[in-house]
């Protein structure tokens, strides 16, 4: 039996694809014996559309945020991995303008080894247009018999799992959060660490191999708040959000317009011997 290799993706409504082929009709010179159609296991992946993913290590707030910042409700308590599974909440803006976000499953150290909940559900980033990294001011350790993480230390660890799931993850724009900065010596901390973690470019390498990232994220922005407590923080949040994603939005639409240009004076440009 013929083994065909079938993928495509289904993004639009309305889209439509092939993943099997029926078999001929049966006709008299065949006394109307058709052929069996092809046999095929489908294999159905989906893959949440947001325009902002939220990542990060367990408790560092991200169901917190979503809630604050939009109309979503997903489960908050004081244990690691509350969500299970991906929730999407709208931002909402004064001109009816929305933004979706994603709240993903906490990604932790080693989940590229299936350590936690592993690190599947980041196909629900592929198709985001901007990741929200999610960082406890307080660092996190997952339990007694785990290493202690500070702040700095989880941002590099996320991007070190986000860069073995998929590198080109990297690419995307991003954005981060500082999260809890409503507890003691949270701003103390944050001094401290604030200028490491805009330039992670510039200490990835004091880390060891096994947990230093290749590729570093280039963020946006970076910004203190607390989700818990801070509306006018939340609020300007939402506002950046918007900033960031237009402006890479109209980046882009530049590059594909200089793209169609240059393809349209190559097209023009003279062939062939020319009469002086």
């Amino acid at each position: 039996m013929m083994v065909r290799s079938h993928s495509g993706e289904l993004n639009t409504d309305g889209s439509s694809l092939v993943v099997a082929y029926g078999g001929a009709g049966g006709n008299p010179l065949t006394q109307y014996s058709g052929q069996r159609a092809e046999p095929l296991s489908v294999k159905l992946d989906l893959k949440l559309i947001a325009d902002v993913g939220l990542v990060g290590f367990p408790n560092a707030g991200k169901s917190t945020l979503l809630r604050a910042i939009s109309r979503a409700k997903p489960e908050v308590a004081s244990y690691p991995f509350t969500t299970l599974r991906p929730n999407i909440g709208v931002l909402e803006y004064s001109d009816h303008r929305q933004i979706t976000m994603a709240d993903l499953p906490g990604l932790i150290e080693g989940a590229h080894m299936n350590i936690g909940m592993g690190h599947s559900f980041l196909k629900h980033v592929e198709r985001t247009k901007l990741l929200l990294l999610v960082a406890d001011i307080q660092g996190f350790q997952l339990g007694p018999q785990y290493p202690y993480r500070s702040c700095l230390d989880t941002v590099v660890l996320l991007n070190k799992e986000l860069e073995l799931y998929r590198d080109d993850l990297l690419d995307k724009p991003a954005m981060l959060v500082v999260n809890k900065m409503d507890v003691a010596e949270a701003q103390f901390k944050y001094d401290e660490v604030k200028d490491k973690l805009r330039y992670l470019a510039d200490v990835v390498g004091d880390y060891p191999e096994e947990l230093r990232p290749e590729r570093v994220l280039d963020f946006t922005e970076v910004m203190a708040i607390s989700a818990d407590t801070d509306p006018i923080g939340v609020e300007k949040l939402k506002h950046r959000i918007r900033e960031v994603l237009d402006f890479h939005a109209a980046l882009k639409q530049k590059d594909v317009e200089t793209s169609v240009i240059a393809t349209l004076r190559a097209q023009m440009a003279p062939k062939g011997p020319q009469m002086l």
